[in-house]
């Protein structure tokens, strides 16, 4: 199986802005300078290497899930911590009052995937 480099710099970031909320906070855990993050990391140019890795599991990120975006981004205990928190959030979101969209409205798929990848970097 080859690593998709994209693929993991975008997991690095959502682990990051889940975990930390920003990446220069996420590359102070690491010790890393955060233009390092970025330029390396973050990019897509470089894939973490072991002493990386290491860092990731200490801080309860779950390497499987970084490499292959399969499983979830937190090892099991912190899994426990943000389902609660995500259950918290659904239920303050589904309380929210409801807008309405014209019915005239017409979405170009085109236009959305592209703008929901433009969201996911």
């Amino acid at each position: 199986m080859k690593l998709n480099k994209k693929e993991v710099a975008l997991n690095l970031r959502l682990f990051g802005y889940k975990r930390y909320g920003t990446m220069k906070k996420f590359a102070e855990a690491l010790d890393m300078n955060p233009s390092t993050l970025y330029s390396g990391y973050l990019n897509g140019r470089s894939l973490p290497g072991p002493v990386l890795l290491v860092k990731l599991i200490d801080l309860g990120c779950n390497i499987n899930w970084l490499l292959t975006s399969r499983e979830t981004p937190f090892t099991n205990a912190e899994n426990e911590l943000f389902k609660k928190t995500d259950g918290e959030n659904a239920r303050l979101h589904s309380s929210l009052p409801r807008a309405s969209a014209p019915s005239n409205v017409f979405i170009d798929s085109k236009k959305t995937n592209r703008s929901f990848v433009e969201l996911r970097r």
